[in-house]
């Protein structure tokens, strides 16, 4: 990982914070608005039944039992009675029902008809709705001022402030309500208010609710931080081994060099044969790693870290022949039985470098990880549209929770394991660098095989 995949990284994670924050944002605002609508309503029908209540305060009997209900009392009229003329008594109003208004309550209507008469006689006075509202509603430190008016056919019959004056009020403002609802039956009057509410009145309710979306971000904030500072270290860590392992391997090099080249000048002098093909087969091997130190400098020295590819025909049976060869004379202390399943014209193209050094790995730990007696067998067959190559063994296996890391690198199944752990990620990295893939197929005690599946494209 890079500093500039690093620096991709936080700015990613800024724009999800910011839009975490952006999120619980919008979700508090839409809160406080439907807060805000809650309390709109509260606050008219407050209102409604208080104007109602000091409408029919004039024309009610009082009570000393229940002195905050207005009581209108209806008793049974005499025969000789009903003919007399009442007309300027209030009771004397009729209610046709053949104009009944449907889902309208009986009790709102009487209310509304004896508004109308109160406001006929102007009984119905601003500072008197406003004490009511000030000691009745349950809520009113919340306000921080209001105004009150009266309208009759948009002409001001009544104005009423409380607290500070508000010539300029916000209709849309958070902090600010207008109410506006009809007076009576008629509809020619209509009473209006305008509320000035306290600074954000609506957070105390929803303190719980803020300080858990508060403590989410902030711990989103933290882990996140806290992966890319991980992230950091890690890149840091990385880099400074590849640097490490790039010198050791670029070090190494000059005195490969020189036993090489002091291998052959032996060889050259050497009269008994075995003597002199062991000097070459050992000069052979410190070429091989020269190579593979070449392989790995050129890796560390690639910007992209990809492998570049040189195809050439690339006998697969006699390369195969050539690795056994060189890796029986490593492991001579165990009885080796290998059989090749492969044609003698199997040519493929590939980079035979880089392929030479993924076989390596790949038959190395299968004898490596045997017992004393070895069995090795490699396939090659062409299947549909694909080159398969299966190296099986009769090594201990390699349990099932384990094979899928296998691949990774530095990855040992345990640290009594021989190796660092980069051979089969290299040959992982070798395989899809030809658009291939490699599989395991192991069951502890039995063996493991490895599967190369390859394009037909690769094929001469």
């Amino acid at each position: 990982m890079n500093s500039k995949l690093l620096k991709r990284l936080g700015i990613m994670a800024i724009l999800v914070l910011a839009m975490l924050v952006f999120s619980q944002g919008l979700w508090l605002w839409e809160q406080l608005e439907q807060e805000k609508q809650t309390f709109t309503s509260k606050i008219e029908g407050s209102l409604q039944c208080i104007i109602n209540f000091h409408a029919l305060q004039g024309y009610s009997t009082p009570n000393p039992i229940k002195t905050d209900v207005a009581t209108i009392s209806m008793g049974k009229m005499k025969n000789n009675e009903i003919n007399k003329n009442i007309s300027s008594e209030l009771g004397r109003s009729e209610i046709n029902t053949n104009e009944y208004v449907p889902n309208f309550a009986l009790g709102k209507l009487i209310e509304a008809t004896f508004t109308d008469k109160s406001l006929s006689n102007k009984k119905i006075k601003l500072n008197i709705v406003d004490s009511l509202f000030q000691n009745n509603f349950p809520e009113i430190d919340k306000i921080q001022a209001y105004r009150m008016q009266l309208i009759k056919n948009d002409s001001i019959l009544d104005r009423l402030y409380h607290g500070e004056v508000m010539d300029k009020v916000r209709i849309n403002s958070l902090a600010t309500i207008h109410i506006r609802f009809p007076l009576g039956t008629k509809g020619t009057y209509i009473y209006t208010s305008d509320l000035q509410l306290e600074t954000f009145p609506f957070l105390r309710q929803m303190i719980f609710s803020i300080g858990i979306s508060a403590f989410a971000i902030i711990l989103v904030a933290i882990f996140t931080f806290w992966l890319l500072w991980t992230l950091q270290q890690q890149m840091a860590q990385l880099k400074w081994r590849e640097q490490a392992v790039s010198g050791i391997v670029h070090d190494l090099k000059s005195p490969l060099s020189y036993v090489y080249t002091f291998l052959d000048y032996l060889a050259s002098k050497e009269h008994l044969p075995t003597t002199q093909k062991q000097l070459k087969d050992a000069s052979t091997n410190v070429a091989q790693l020269t190579n593979k130190m070449e392989i790995l400098l050129t890796l560390f020295r690639g910007k992209k870290k990809m492998i570049i590819m040189e195809p050439s025909p690339y006998n697969l049976k006699q390369k195969c022949i050539e690795l056994l060869s060189e890796l029986k004379i490593i492991y001579q202390d165990k009885q080796i039985e290998s059989k090749l399943s492969i044609s003698e014209n199997f040519v493929i193209y590939v980079d035979s470098l880089y392929f030479d050094a993924a076989l390596r790995n790949l038959l190395d730990n299968a004898l490596k990880y045997s017992s004393a007696y070895a069995k090795l067998e490699i396939k090659a067959f062409r299947k549909k549209k694909h080159l398969n190559i299966c190296i099986r063994d009769s090594g201990q296996g390699i349990p099932k929770k384990e094979q899928h890391k296998i691949f990774h690198e530095f990855y040992r199944a345990d640290s009594k394991s021989k190796g660092h752990g980069i051979g089969l990620a290299f040959t992982r990295q070798v395989v899809k660098a030809f658009k291939g893939n490699i599989s395991l197929q192991s069951e502890v005690g039995k063996g493991s095989t490895f599967h190369i599946i390859l394009p037909m494209t690769i094929i001469i």
